[in-house]
């Protein structure tokens, strides 16, 4: 009878625990995520330098602008797309005329940068096909485990590539997230955030970019080789001088 009542309290645990991970959706963990790193405001500019440009984000209900800008040997260079028009590049301020393969390839630029400086915004996106995997544990601590795919009608050229993120059931933040990508021959991508800060409300983070020796390691095994050190760092990823207006 001891035994019983011993287990009774362990029992009950565990089936709420397996209750909160069923009832919760991948929708859910997403908002809650959203939330906590403050990116639920309604209207807002960001500007920030990564690399060789000065970027600039700016949000409003239905409506976003993406710019990026750069100074070459005393000229001026200006790209800017929204989510209603195709980007436009400008030399000194006088627009330039761009072949479809070279606006392509700029707006595909701009746009993949500003995709990972907004996570985890971005996941909110209509083209985005979130699923609840469960939970993962790494380095002793439990994330939800989200898989992202796209649809083809909406998500753009890259809409086959396949995301994972691990999400921290403690501060609802993306600690780690993983990619398989097809461009240039296809591979995958591990990073883990660093150096987080909060500016005006908003959190952002840094990464470490990591490869394996595999570039068609499965996703969800990326977490192990982690752990074991058996991934390669292929860069840092730092957005410096981050600038945040909200209105």
């Amino acid at each position: 009878m001891l035994f019983i009542k011993k287990t009774i309290p362990f029992f009950c645990f565990y089936l709420i625990a397996c209750s909160q991970s069923k009832t919760i959706t991948s929708d859910q963990i997403i908002e809650q995520s959203i939330s906590a790193c403050g990116w639920n405001q309604k209207e807002f500019s960001i500007s920030f330098d990564f690399r060789d440009y000065t970027y600039k984000l700016i949000r409003k209900p239905f409506f976003y602008s993406y710019q990026r800008s750069k100074l070459i040997e005393g000229t001026a260079f200006l790209d800017i797309m929204t989510s209603k028009d195709q980007l436009k590049r400008y030399k000194n301020n006088r627009l330039l005329k761009l072949n479809d393969s070279i606006t392509n390839l700029y707006s595909n630029s701009l746009n993949s940068v500003m995709y990972f400086f907004q996570l985890p915004l971005i996941l909110r996106d209509d083209a985005v096909i979130s699923e609840l995997l469960g939970t993962t544990i790494i380095l002793g601590k439990t994330y939800w485990t989200i898989k992202i795919n796209f649809n083809q009608v909406s998500g753009g050229e890259d809409f086959q590539d396949e995301y994972r993120y691990w999400i921290d059931q403690e501060n609802n933040q993306i600690t780690f997230f993983a990619y398989h990508y097809l461009t240039d021959g296809g591979g995958v991508r591990f990073r883990e955030a660093r150096n987080i800060r909060n500016i005006n409300g908003f959190l952002f983070q840094d990464y470490v970019n990591y490869k394996s020796k595999d570039k068609f390691t499965p996703l969800d095994s990326l977490p192990i080789l982690f752990e074991k050190n058996k991934l390669e760092i292929v860069s840092i990823i730092e957005n410096k001088k981050i600038k945040v207006d909200v209105h």
